[in-house]
């Protein structure tokens, strides 16, 4: 069959060994991302089954798709979701990347996520195999190394464009793994993503850096309003959705190990991950053991680079997991470490009261407004459910033993908001306490520590502290 499509992209390589669901749709949540919200009216979109190692280099490549006949690697297009349908199918497609002096050729199995809007970075993730490889540049090398063979991996194929000065997801990755590598850590691999390559390219519209291209055109018109952008292929392992868990206690140590990550990489390599949702939560099994691991940095950032970010303005995350500040027209601190606390709270709320088992909806969606609303209107229901006396939500029977989380973080919530100083004062006093006031914390209401002694517990019986803060460090 002669191809019907060819596309050929001259990149860059900065390798690393290294939805549909909008938010108005929450029933593909445990299998598909839902799209990111970067406030500013732009969409991230996301992908679900994927985690992300690293290894750098520069040098050019061609990445490239073309449309193979079907075959056995074809059999999953039955899955692809109601949205995906809606375009032409992309199993069967062939993407053939060729770094550091070998070609490999990647076949699409499944399509996982196509973006269906104009706004935001365009993401396609893609399941694929790669059914060739081949040394093409013999000066380089002759031979691929058993270890850097990517035959027989489950593999994500990640296709976006994302703004071109915002710190890409490998490099954080990467300094996260470093650290864990160089600092006595390495338990934190287990909970760490992994990315096999990483190619983006500012120029993916000419080899020319002198021609007049759109991107350029767009810069010169719009000047800081407009985010240049790169394309970027990234090659991901393959982790396993929530979906998979095999019991309620499963989710729990999944939940605490995100927790226990999350604190580790604010902490040591100063990175706030700010976009927890259920689709950002994967794991590893090993045995009888499942290790929690907190995918997709796209919108995450260094610590240092906060303020320095493209996006510091923007509030990132996912509308029914996001924190209610974050979604409040009037927040102008930013994203703090807390909010991505409050994530974690309403992703265990919405797993515990939506689901009857691993990814079986309920017939009753409780909090279904939180993925249709309006966010001011989402932001305030938010605060309705936290700091008013209401009924307890319905946790669904398999889900029994997350009730006292929910119970005590609710509270521990409440306490933290109300505590936040008046917008008027009545006194110099009342101004002081406002200027001193932690709005890191919610005057320390929300911080890891009274998060980890909740959650060390399931259903009265203790989970695996992978780590506390200091020495502690079990498997």
């Amino acid at each position: 069959m002669e191809p019907s499509s060819s596309q050929h992209f001259k990149l860059r390589s900065s390798k690393r060994n290294s939805k549909r669901s909008p938010e108005d749709r929450e029933e593909e949540e445990l299998q598909l991302k839902k799209p990111k919200i970067d406030r500013k009216g732009k969409q991230k979109e996301r992908v679900d089954s994927q985690g992300s190692s690293t290894h750098a280099s520069t040098e050019s490549f061609v990445f490239s798709n073309v449309q193979s006949q079907p075959s056995e690697y074809t059999s999953a297009e039955a899955t692809a979701s109601a949205v995906i349908a809606e375009y032409p199918s992309l199993v069967g497609y062939t993407y053939t990347l060729v770094v550091e002096g070998v070609k490999r050729v990647l076949r699409v199995t499944q399509v996982i996520f196509r973006s269906d809007g104009r706004i935001g970075s365009g993401t396609t993730v893609l399941e694929v195999k790669c059914i060739e490889e081949e040394v093409v540049e013999t000066a380089q090398r002759t031979t691929v190394a058993p270890e850097e063979s990517w035959k027989g991996q489950d593999l994500i194929l990640k296709v976006s464009f994302p703004p071109s000065e915002r710190t890409k997801e490998n490099v954080l990755i990467d300094t996260a793994r470093a650290h864990a590598e160089t600092h006595n850590a390495k338990w934190a691999l287990q909970h760490l993503p992994r990315v096999v390559a990483s190619v983006d390219s500012l120029d993916w519209e000419s080899n020319d850096p002198n021609e007049n291209t759109l991107q350029k055109r767009l810069k010169s018109q719009f000047g800081d309003a407009y985010e240049m952008r790169s394309l970027r292929a990234t090659v991901l392992e393959k982790l396993e959705p929530l979906s998979n868990l095999k019991s309620a206690r499963e989710f729990a140590q999944v939940f605490y190990d995100i927790l226990q990550i999350h604190r580790w990489l604010y902490e040591q390599p100063k990175i706030l991950h700010r976009d927890l949702s259920m689709a950002n939560i994967m794991f590893r099994r090993e045995g009888d053991q499942v290790y929690g691991v907190l995918n997709d940095f796209d919108l995450s950032s260094l610590l240092t680079r906060m303020d320095k970010s493209p996006t510091s303005k923007h509030r990132t995350g996912t509308k029914p997991f996001m924190a209610r500040d974050l979604l409040a027209s009037n927040w102008d601190k930013g994203h703090l470490y807390r909010h991505d606390l409050e994530s974690l709270f309403y992703i265990t709320l919405i797993v515990s009261c939506h689901y009857t088992g691993p990814s079986t909806r309920a017939s009753t969606l409780l909090f279904e407004d939180w993925f249709n609303g309006v966010d001011q209107v989402v932001s305030s229901a938010k605060y309705t459910f936290i700091s008013f006396e209401l009924p307890q939500p319905l946790v669904q029977t398999y889900f029994n033993g997350f009730t006292q989380w929910l119970v005590t973080i609710r509270q521990m919530l409440d306490e933290g908001y109300k505590s936040r100083p008046r917008t008027v004062f009545r006194s110099d006093k009342d101004r002081i306490k406002a200027l001193l006031y932690d709005w890191e914390t919610l005057g320390g209401n929300v911080t890891y520590l009274p998060m980890m002694e909740v959650m060390r517990f399931f259903d009265g019986e203790e989970l695996v502290t992978r780590w506390d803060g200091g020495g502690s460090r079990n498997n």
